[in-house]
């Protein structure tokens, strides 16, 4: 048997958004990648990848401009996810949006429905005054249910946790903040029908020696298959992080629908 990964090339592009709420964006602790593991079809390399922008001039001065990018490798027990994501937009020479992040993540299938995950995730974001955030975890993870029309997924994981504020006229100012966690995430997927899919994700993430100090994420998605290269995406994120730095909000959320042009990865 060849273990080299066979390639297969994938680009999905939102074709437009029906609804957008840029107001209040989702700021996740750690990145939700778990919709990436359910598909395990096609083993070897699969990439995919979105661009996004939108350009205005005249009586409106705005710039908006986001870049995704997702590889997944599959051998056998093994799977190894890799994603990014780069988002910047001003409005009339003044950015309100400037972040990015990168995330890799490896799963093991040890026996039956037990496995292991690993991860590692670096990011920035200058208006959540994170100048440099880095997690890396690992632990046990528990496959409850997977079948054709549903799919539940347990983790529960050991995350070490460090912050590096950034500036400004705030009394935590450049501190760095370490802080180990206990992250618990739950995944459920339920296919209603063939072109119908429900997926869900809920992170809760305390620290061990403040249980009041935690940070959660939920992650909600419906996507209606037209047609088999075309979908209706609706897509909720809530995040709260209840010990926030100074100055900034301890949760946002995002509401986004739009259509879904799909010939790779990221829409299976």
């Amino acid at each position: 048997m060849s273990f080299l990964p066979s390639l297969k090339s994938g680009l999905s592009l939102f074709a437009f958004f029906l609804i957008a709420l840029p107001c209040c964006e989702a700021a996740a602790q750690i990145v939700n990648v778990q919709d990436l593991f359910i598909n395990r079809s096609g083993e070897g390399l699969q990439l995919g990848s979105v661009a996004k922008t939108e350009i205005k001039t005249g009586n409106t001065d705005y710039q908006y401009y986001n870049l995704s990018a997702v590889a997944r490798y599959l051998h056998g027990r093994h799977t190894v996810v890799g994603t990014g994501n780069f988002e910047y937009a001003e409005k009339s020479g003044e950015a309100f949006t400037n972040k990015h992040f990168e995330h890799l993540r490896y799963r093991l299938e040890v026996l039956g429905p037990v496995g292991l995950d690993a991860f590692f995730q670096h990011e920035f974001n200058e208006f959540r005054r994170i100048n440099l955030r880095l997690l890396a975890g690992v632990g046990p993870t528990w496959k409850v249910v997977n079948s054709e029309k549903v799919y539940l997924f347990l983790g529960s994981v050991y995350m070490y946790e460090l912050n590096e504020l950034g500036g400004g006229d705030y009394d935590d100012a450049g501190q760095t903040r370490r802080v180990h966690r206990w992250n618990n995430y739950v995944t459920f997927q339920w296919n209603l029908k063939k072109d119908i899919k429900f997926l869900t994700t809920l992170y809760y993430q305390p620290a061990f020696s403040d249980f009041q100090d935690y940070n959660l994420l939920w992650n909600a998605n419906l996507s209606i298959a037209i047609n088999p290269w075309l979908s209706v995406v609706l897509t909720y994120n809530f995040s709260r992080q209840n010990v926030p730095p100074q100055g900034v909000n301890p949760w946002d959320s995002a509401l986004v629908a739009g259509l879904a042009v799909k010939t790779g990865l990221l829409f299976r």
